[in-house]
């Protein structure tokens, strides 16, 4: 590859050239810019030609020093300043040319000392005319080494000194057959203007912190956008911003590409306020504001409000409030109960379950009726404190709490009345293969398996869903050995416990591990292991008992451990069967209680759903035999009530949610073998390559980690059919470290493979 600096670097040492038959061979190389023009370029070249020595104040480090001072170095008499041999100096001149050497009776006294060199040296300029080189001069007139097509107007010749470090750097065959305008080189020094002009908003690039660049931005910015920052203020150009007028939509564009930042932007965009009251106010913070507290006020206000006033409310609020969650806000996290708001408008739209039939109950459960409880749990975790958070316990409460409480009375009449099929103890079950793996998972509601399943889809698994009956009451205790290949070999233990025996011993944990490995499975934490396993993972119910409603908040990350998991279990070619024991109600601010005279309650027989009551003791509420012993009845609250006053997290009773249980069949191929992913830099533009990766998404993000921000310009890109793609780095990250990911354009957390380089290289 040939830069404008390599021609710069051969022509430097071609000046050198002499006819040894005729002449002597010259003390130094004579190099006079009397505009100064090439100064900028200086600093690279001073790598590449040892012997450069300048003319100016004294400056050891950059070899720059009076005239004195220059002889000296040029005879290699001063410490430290050294070259190859068979290598004459070349003395640099700024602001000066070559006539004031050749004129010794007018040559000012500080450059004397140099006058010699004008007879025992060369002086480098154009070969046939014996004139200086000027900057255009070298790279685009008549006899140029470099041969560009550079017009000669005013504002073309400051802009090539404004962009003379970077032009010099860049290949010469992408330059040649491109009129390099003013606009052209501007855009090699200020490559993103549109980036630029945010950067300047928000006080982060001015003529202090970057001259040149913030020259040839200024200059773009006149010309593109009718902008001169030179002359305007940043409140000037957030009305235009804000307005969208005519190529000051690109820059929004960019602003809402960055996704954080530019607060400074913000904070000028706050003052400005929407002039047409007839377009969409989508780029104005503060009209966003008061939209937000408009919304969080109509919430707050169905507090009070009957299920299906509630409904409609919720219905109008979203057709006003819908269009704000594809704004620029919302992805700042500005616009949280508008986001809220589309899963709240899922709760108030979910359908009564049917009643006839307590199959048919499940089914409509397990295949639509478990995204309300999924939209409930996404509402709250949009909004994790305060007078949001009220909002929305507001709203829930109003359409979630009645149907739940609608489901859960249905299914305790059908219960009652003996027509729900609670599991029971079945034979023995021995390993259906060798390598078969039965995956408990704690309070595995149905929404939850159903984020499970779709999670295993995206990292390659295949998955089955189908569901089945709880044991009754939906405790742990009671239902995690029901699940268990043990289920067969337990007996009824003392219904105060609710746990089953093996042996004449409660079967909790450790026992009923013991029960499971008499029939040849392994109970084994260890992934390694090769026969058949039951393995345990995940925390919602222990979270739940916690955190209450904040469980919501915890939720994703639990569904990635259990994933993480089964895929790796799945990976080795296991069949992966996973499994729960019971689901759970969920409602912020606590369930209605349902009120129960301690004195009617056998010692320690009442938890948050279930109760076992004295024998003869009267009771109104719904009594139900227990799976292991169906002599013994225990009570059951009401619809979604709990036993006890302010429970938010609850299960042990009869609902859909907590009765419907999912059962996911997981199966995987092997581990595909890695991914060859190569990148290389031209400056800030990287080409990817990933071996068998077309189709695929590539991103540079910032740092080490898979999940940084993207350090793109304008966003990942598709590899073509080669697996490849050329992706262009803002200017801001220049050498620092980033991670090249390839991953799958529906899942982009799916990272297939992974490369941590530097900007730049």
């Amino acid at each position: 590859m040939t830069t404008p600096l390599d021609a710069l670097v051969a022509s430097l040492r071609d000046g050198a050239a002499y006819n040894p038959a005729a002449e002597a061979a010259p003390e130094a190389v004579v190099w006079c810019d009397a505009a100064g023009e090439f100064a900028s370029v200086l600093p690279a070249l001073r790598a590449r030609v040892p012997s450069l020595l300048t003319f100016g104040d004294y400056d050891p480090a950059t070899r720059t020093g009076p005239a004195l001072w220059l002889r000296a170095a040029a005879a290699r008499q001063v410490p430290g300043i050294d070259w190859p041999q068979g290598e004459p100096p070349v003395i640099y001149l700024p602001g000066h040319g070559r006539e004031v050497l050749r004129g010794a009776e007018d040559c000012p006294a500080d450059l004397a000392p140099l006058v010699w060199f004008a007879v025992a040296g060369t002086f480098f300029g154009q070969p046939k005319q014996a004139r200086d080189w000027t900057l255009r001069g070298f790279l685009a007139a008549h006899g140029s080494p470099v041969r560009l097509d550079i017009p000669e107007d005013k504002a073309t010749r400051e802009a090539l000194a404004r962009a003379a470090s970077r032009l010099f750097a860049e290949p010469v065959e992408a330059l040649r057959g491109r009129r390099l305008t003013a606009a052209e080189l501007d855009a090699l020094l200020a490559p993103d203007p549109m980036g630029d002009m945010l950067r300047w908003m928000d006080g982060a690039l001015t003529p202090d912190t970057d001259l040149g660049r913030f020259d040839a931005f200024a200059a773009l910015a006149t010309k593109q956008l009718g902008f001169d920052p030179r002359k305007k203020s940043p409140q000037d150009a957030a009305a235009r911003l804000a307005s969208k007028e005519k190529g000051w939509a690109k820059v929004w564009e960019r602003f809402e590409q960055s996704g954080g930042g530019h607060e400074g932007v913000v904070g000028l965009l706050a003052r400005e306020e929407p002039q047409d009251l007839l377009a969409v106010p989508d780029t104005y913070p503060a009209e966003n504001d008061r939209r937000e507290a408009t919304l969080r006020s109509g919430l707050l206000a169905l507090a009070d409000k009957p299920s299906g006033e509630a409904r409609q409310a919720i219905r109008h609020l979203e057709g006003d409030h819908a269009w704000r969650r594809t704004t620029v806000w919302a992805k700042r996290g500005k616009a949280r109960l508008a986001q809220a708001l589309a899963h709240l408008s899922a709760v108030a739209a979910a359908a009564p379950l049917p009643g006839h039939d307590p199959a048919a109950m499940a089914e409509a459960y397990a295949v639509e009726g478990w995204k309300a409880d999924a939209a409930a749990l996404a509402a709250l975790d949009f909004v994790r404190g305060g007078e949001d958070r009220e909002a929305v316990m507001a709203a829930l409460r109003a359409v979630y709490l009645p149907w739940l409480d609608e489901g859960a009375t249905t299914l305790q009449a059908l219960a009652v009345n003996g027509k729900v099929t609670f599991a029971r103890p079945e034979a023995p079950v021995p390993p259906p293969s060798k390598r078969a793996v039965l995956l408990f998972v704690d309070g595995l509601r149905m929404d939850l398996a159903h984020r499970l399943a779709a999670l295993l889809r995206e990292g390659g698994a295949t998955v089955e869903a189908g569901w089945r009956w709880s044991g009754f009451p939906t405790v742990t205790a009671t239902c995690k050995a029901l699940v268990s290949p043990a289920a067969g070999v337990l007996s009824a233990g003392p219904p105060e416990t609710l746990l089953p025996s093996f042996e004449g011993r409660a079967a909790a944990k450790p026992v009923l591990m013991k029960a499971i490995e008499s029939l040849g499975w392994s109970c084994s934490d260890s992934l390694l292991a090769d026969g058949a396993l039951w393995q345990e993972v995940g925390r919602f119910d222990e979270e739940g008992h916690a955190l209450g409603a904040r469980l919501a908040e915890r939720v994703a990350d639990g569904i990635a451990e259990v994933a993480d998991v089964a895929l790796r279990l799945a990976r080795q070619g296991r069949p992966v069967r996973i499994v729960t024991d019971h689901g759970w109600l969920l409602m912020p601010g606590g369930l209605p209680q349902a009120e129960l005279a301690v004195g009617l309650v056998a010692p320690s027989g009442k938890a948050n759903r279930v109760a076992l009551l004295k024998e003869g003791a009267p009771s109104g509420y719904p009594r139900l035999p227990w799976t292991w012993d169906s002599s013994v009845l225990l009570a059951t609250p009401t619809g979604a009530r709990a036993f006890y006053a302010g429970t938010e997290y609850a299960h042990g009773g009869v609902s859909p949610q907590e009765c419907v249980l999912p059962v996911l069949d997981v199966a995987a191929e092997g581990a595909a073998p890695a991914m060859t992913l190569t990148a290389r830099w031209r400056k800030l533009m990287v080409k990817v390559h990933a071996e068998g990766g077309a189709g695929l998404m590539a991103d540079v993000r910032l740092g080490t980690d898979t999940s940084g921000a993207s350090a793109l310009v304008t966003g990942p890109r598709a590899l073509d059919d080669a697996g490849e793609a050329n992706l262009g780095v803002d200017m801001d990250h220049e050498g620092q470290t980033v991670c090249v990911v390839i991953y799958r354009a529906e899942a982009p957390k799916d990272v297939v493979a992974k490369l941590v380089t530097k900007a730049g290289g």
